[in-house]
């Protein structure tokens, strides 16, 4: 290419350049907006991306736990609550006093004048009830026995899908069902002790019965000893040939 050539192409080049910039004069390129403007448009990307990323956790934790164990508690619990819903009033009595009174009379008024079928009877009451009190106690502690084997085992279940949890909320769920099983744990050892009181209570109200037929019946064999009567005839003579 010519020296004449060159020139004329260079020439047409900086027409083209100039032609534009005189059409449009008024339009000013500010770069310190335009990077402000793509650093505006970078954090709203970040932003935006942040707010998938926390509606992703929100739904991982939102899972289904998928792992409740919460009927098995409750079925061991229903266990002793039915035991004691069998004992009637005797746990829902606002007035034990009144019911120990009458099947464990103390007052020993109560025996005055009872027959010995009468008080062999009653015995035979307080038996049969110490009995269903033994039974009531050895179910309760038969379901606290057949109990510790499933709820170590759930435990460990527990211990293991909570660690693996995919979120805070089902994470927060396994720590409620841990809580719930040692609720029911508890509540075990409370039934234990309530029904072993119940024991305690009428075994010694029924001590306190036997004391109180017992005084009773010394009353009445030995009526009248600290003021014995006179006789009314005179004694007969043991030995009406002595004087003889």
């Amino acid at each position: 290419m010519t020296c004449s050539k060159k020139r004329i192409l260079i020439a047409a080049a900086v027409a083209a350049l100039i032609v534009p910039a005189a059409a449009f004069a008024e339009i000013v390129f500010d770069p310190t907006n335009f990077v402000e403007a793509v650093d505006q448009v970078t954090q709203e990307t970040q932003l935006v991306g942040q707010f998938k990323q926390q509606i992703q956790n929100q739904l991982s934790m939102l899972q289904s736990w998928g792992y409740s164990q919460l009927t098995g508690i409750l079925q061991s619990m229903n266990v002793w609550q039915q035991v004691f819903g069998q004992g009637g009033t005797t746990y829902s009595s606002t007035d034990p006093g009144t019911a120990l009174d009458e099947q464990y009379p103390s007052d020993l008024s109560s025996y005055a004048g009872m027959s010995d079928a009468t008080i062999q009877t009653m015995r035979t009451g307080w038996a049969q009830e110490a009995r269903k009190v033994l039974i009531e106690n050895r179910t309760v502690q038969d379901d606290a026995y057949l109990s510790l084997d499933p709820t170590a085992q759930r435990i460990g279940q527990y211990v293991e899908k909570s660690n693996a949890a995919p979120g805070i909320t089902a994470a927060t769920q396994a720590g409620n069902e841990e809580l719930a099983t040692l609720v029911a744990q508890l509540q075990t050892l409370q039934a234990q002790e309530i029904t072993d009181a119940r024991g305690e209570a009428e075994r010694e109200a029924q001590e306190q019965a036997e004391d109180a037929y017992t005084q009773q019946q010394r009353q009445a064999v030995r009526a009248g000893w600290d003021n014995p009567q006179a006789p009314s005839t005179s004694m007969a003579d043991a030995f009406p040939l002595a004087d003889q």
